[in-house]
């Protein structure tokens, strides 16, 4: 008998073992630890398969989902791998309610039978198609393996969206649609073949990235609902290196300024309350388009006081009738009587609330472990941290589904190292649902082996169809718009 027929023989015994309903079981008197754990979080109806793995010791799995519509479904192996069509049958059947997980496991010939737990098929769609993000691996020298990428989340697939092997190497920053809408998105290129690349209604617009007599990158920004204007920070951003072992790298702003870009008519609207020897950062318009939310530090010295770097959450407004910026500037929270700083404010798209990061100084919330998000209610301004989300450890980036009812943000709650990507389910009083784990087909390979980090996500509307050629060749090139300052 040859090596492959034992194998196969071997492998035919296990599926069997592994496939026939548990009898006998003992019961265990707690629920089951799972990889990820999804035990009571709410999901939408479009959401891929949870598959997970039971941290035991266990040679298969056998789980059956049991609801009130339509006939329970069951996997077995050595982990929980769901069919997709099953699933989303299943799940559709019986959304707004519970679902009740059971789960086996099989070892030495006997089934455990653990306590069943709850998963929520919530009655409020997505509504979207999936997730754009920036993955990136650990190094602080070279940017070779940066890439923006696409998720559909109804299932596993991934595809590049641009990759910075494209462009010699160099840094891609956040790729940024309007309200999740790909039809129009921004996405800024660092380094010798900088750029701010735009595209909007099928047009690919691919700008200087210092407009005219300006020193600072078109870099972090916001659209305003009407398409027409990004809100962006003009920034130098450099990396500060830490001696200390719970602080090793800390990018920050050696200026920055608050503009506002016209894609019509090539040309920034600027303030002389924005372009201060203050720090303007992280602008983001309102959902009715009338404010700009941005965070602001009085510029101490790097290294020397940058733990002094503390920002305040402020915002300004803006007449899209006269292409101007408010001749005052309101601060909503003063970071001295927080004692704390302010990150990423990133206002609901239905203009019911605002979430931002908090941390103890900087701007930059990815390497900061006690970074935490909170959230404040716009009709009366209360600001309560948010518990029901928040982990000991870094979190943040965030941003809305178009529908206000979702929101992602990463975390690096799983291992203290790699920011990793969450959804979560925000009701009508601003309180959240538990956070679940982007699901993945193999989640221990996706998780457990990888060495990339989510960075900068947001929700896609739809099928992102660019020809990143193009956008390659033209960065590539010496052409670019040139940015003209509004007189």
């Amino acid at each position: 008998m040859s090596n492959y027929t034992r194998y196969i023989l071997v492998l035919l015994t296990f599926l069997a073992a592994c496939t026939q309903m548990p009898e006998n079981a003992q019961t265990v008197n707690r629920i089951p630890d799972i990889f990820p754990d999804y035990v009571d979080v709410t999901i939408p109806t479009e959401i891929a398969p949870l598959n997970f793995y039971v941290n035991d010791t266990s040679e298969c799995v056998y789980v059956k989902i049991i609801g009130k519509n339509g006939e329970a479904i069951s996997i077995s192996g050595d982990y929980a791998d769901f069919d997709i069509d099953n699933w989303h049958n299943f799940i559709t059947k019986n959304k707004g309610s519970a679902l009740s997980v059971k789960v086996y496991t099989k070892s030495n010939n006997k089934w455990r039978e653990y306590l069943p737990f709850n998963v929520y098929v919530s009655d409020c769609n997505l509504d979207e198609y999936g997730v754009t993000y920036r993955k990136i691996a650990p190094g602080y020298q070279t940017f070779s393996l940066i890439g923006v990428y696409q998720r559909n989340l109804s299932n596993f697939d991934e595809k590049p969206l641009l990759e910075s092997r494209g462009v010699d190497g160099q840094c891609l920053n956040c790729h940024t649609p309007n309200r999740t809408n790909p039809d129009q998105f921004y996405v800024h290129i660092r380094g010798k073949h900088g750029a701010t690349v735009i595209r909007s209604n099928g047009k690919t617009m691919i700008y200087s990235p210092k407009g005219e007599n300006r020193n600072a990158n078109l870099t972090y920004g916001s659209w305003h609902k009407d398409g027409r204007y990004c809100a962006f920070s003009e920034t130098k951003i450099y990396q500060c290196f830490h001696t200390g072992k719970d602080k090793l790298v800390e990018p920050y702003d050696e200026i920055s300024d608050i503009v506002v870009l016209d894609i019509v008519d090539n040309k920034i609207i600027t303030s002389p309350l924005l372009q201060t020897d203050y720090i303007e950062t992280t602008p983001f318009f309102s959902a009715d388009g009338t404010k700009i939310y941005f965070c602001t530090s009085y510029n101490y010295p790097v290294p020397a006081e940058y733990n002094k770097r503390k920002y305040s959450l402020c915002s300004i407004d803006f007449d899209v009738v006269t292409e101007t910026l408010s001749s005052k500037v309101d601060t909503i929270i003063d970071s001295k009587k927080w004692d704390k700083s302010i990150a990423l404010p990133r206002p609901s798209y239905d203009g019911k609330w605002i979430v931002f990061c908090v941390s103890d100084f900087g701007t930059n919330p990815v390497n900061r472990a006690e970074s935490d998000l909170y959230i404040m209610d716009m009709k009366n301004n209360s600001v309560r941290k948010i518990d029901e989300i928040n982990s000991t450890d870094t979190d943040g980036y965030h941003n809305w589904s178009a529908n206000s009812r979702w929101m992602l943000f990463t975390s690096k709650r799983l291992d203290g190292l790699y920011a990793n990507l969450y959804f979560t389910q925000v009701d009508d009083s601003g309180h959240f649902s538990k956070p679940f784990l982007m699901p993945q087909k193999n989640p221990r390979k996706a998780y457990c082996e990888s060495l990339h980090s989510y960075n900068a996500p947001d929700f896609t509307s739809k099928n992102i169809d660019i020809n990143y050629r193009n956008i390659y060749n033209g960065l590539m090139s010496e052409e670019r718009i040139k940015i003209s300052v509004k007189k």
